[in-house]
């Protein structure tokens, strides 16, 4: 019950912060993207030492909203949505980005960023089954599940016209599980003053 709420704490605030700064209404920015999330199924051995590869990935779809700078100039705020679908699973997210474009051209500009999402986890039932192997194999069958992560964007915005941009991304997703976490590559369209 603790976690539930605050899940609803930290959203609540967000919101609150989105309504409370003022935006810049020539700033206001809509980013359609797609892309893939590389991830990890087998986890952490000791016995192979530091280190790891990907042997998973998840496509993705999604989008962000560019409320325009936020507190600096260069810093903008980037709530989004993303959809990431795998074989047996569904992941949903909701993102709060906050970004500082550090670079600025007349062409493109450059950006880092950090953020939080809620990733909300949703495996199809019938395509897996317990394996009776296990102890308790009966109880064992996929779980809806809700996790919070931190984000680490990096990403570059080029114009191709007066409203429309396209930018590729880069995201570290850290969550408190390895099988959770992921590196997101994505590309897209920016529809919007910059």
């Amino acid at each position: 019950m603790n976690r539930v709420i605050s899940i609803f704490a930290a959203w609540g605030l967000a919101a609150l912060m989105v309504l409370c700064v003022p935006q810049t209404a020539d700033a206001l920015g809509l980013g359609v993207k797609a892309g893939v999330s590389l991830t990890r199924e087998q986890q952490f051995d000791t016995f192979y030492g530091m280190g790891g590869q990907f042997d998973s990935h998840r496509w993705m779809l999604g989008s962000n909203l560019d409320l325009g700078s936020f507190i600096l100039p260069n810093l903008h705020l980037l709530p989004g949505i993303d959809i990431a679908v795998q074989e047996n699973l569904r992941v949903y997210v909701a993102n709060l980005d906050i970004v500082y474009f550090f670079h600025q051209t007349p062409v493109g500009r450059a950006y880092i960023g950090g953020g939080f999402g809620t990733h909300f986890f949703r495996p199809k039932t019938a395509s897996i089954e317990p394996d009776p192997a296990v102890e308790g194999a009966e109880n064992q069958g996929p779980q809806n599940d809700t996790k919070i992560s931190v984000n680490i964007p990096l990403g570059y915005q080029r114009k191709l016209g007066p409203v429309l941009s396209w930018f590729g991304e880069m995201k570290l997703i850290i969550a408190d599980d390895e099988k959770d976490s992921a590196l997101q590559f994505t590309i897209g369209f920016h529809f919007g003053n910059e």
